[in-house]
């Protein structure tokens, strides 16, 4: 069966010599060294602006010399200087997808700057003819116009936990479950993103195992997993509660007060 380290040295080496290509990286699991038989890839290129379908069809060219694509799909990616599509090759693990994003060379470059020893996020550079891909150290500052709006939801949401009580009351499990989920789970988790990878409080539950203290993921395991009216019913106080203790770990200026 092909393997990762196949592809990634098939595109490498037809991606750099190619004049239009500036940079080409991964991201994700190569990129923190933990990959294993169930990761994608997750591929960046930097390439010239003007050259956009040569750039996508080199890639493309590059991994039908390996194997056949079986499957594509073209991501409808929000950033207008990115482009993203999703791949897998014929008789490769179906868990190897292939997560290819193409950023044009004109995006703006302090949008994509690395933080410095960050245990969340990290880049294994295979080519750069620009100086592409660059690190900056972590200064919390600059995540206090995103965190402080998520913070003041979550502190919101806190307060509506009874959206999901009375859904309980009336017997609507459907119902009761994405209220739970919403006002109950969801700024449980903000929380925790807020006091252990505040630089990536966006992040959500992706790879959240790896980014919180055990204990604390079990503690979130126990509040997410829940499978009826009566399990939902007796784990709103109780999230409350910790949720209200997590918030005294935020640091004084966002832990007190009101928004």
């Amino acid at each position: 069966m092909l393997d990762r380290e196949t592809i990634i040295n098939t595109l490498t080496t037809a991606l750099q010599p190619l004049p239009f290509v500036y940079a080409f990286w991964l991201e994700g699991a190569d990129a923190m060294g933990t990959a294993d038989e169930y990761s994608d890839i997750d591929f960046w290129v930097d390439f010239e602006d003007t050259h956009e379908g040569r750039a996508i069809e080199a890639v493309e060219n590059a991994l039908q010399k390996i194997a056949p694509i079986d499957y594509r799909y073209i991501m409808k990616h929000e950033h207008p200087k990115i482009r993203q599509r999703v791949y897998h090759l014929a008789g490769t693990s179906e868990y190897l997808m292939i997560d290819f994003c193409w950023q044009l060379h004109s995006r703006p470059r302090e949008e994509y700057t690395y933080l410095e020893n960050s245990d969340v996020e990290a880049v294994k550079v295979l080519f750069d003819k620009d100086n592409i891909v660059r690190y900056k150290p972590y200064d919390p500052s600059d995540y206090d116009k995103y965190n402080d709006p998520r913070l003041a939801e979550a502190k919101y949401r806190r307060t509506q936990h009874i959206r999901a009580k009375k859904y309980v009351k009336r017997g609507q499990y459907p119902e009761a479950y994405a209220y739970y989920n919403r006002y109950v789970l969801e700024p449980l988790i903000d929380v925790l993103r807020l006091i252990y990878t505040p630089a990536y409080a966006h992040y959500y539950l992706v790879h959240i195992s790896q980014h919180i203290p055990t204990a604390e993921r079990e503690r979130l395991e126990y509040f997410a997993q829940i499978s009826s009216l009566e399990d939902i019913a007796e784990r709103i106080s109780p999230a409350g509660e910790w949720f209200d203790r997590l918030i005294m770990l935020l640091p004084l200026k966002r832990g007190s007060g009101t928004e």
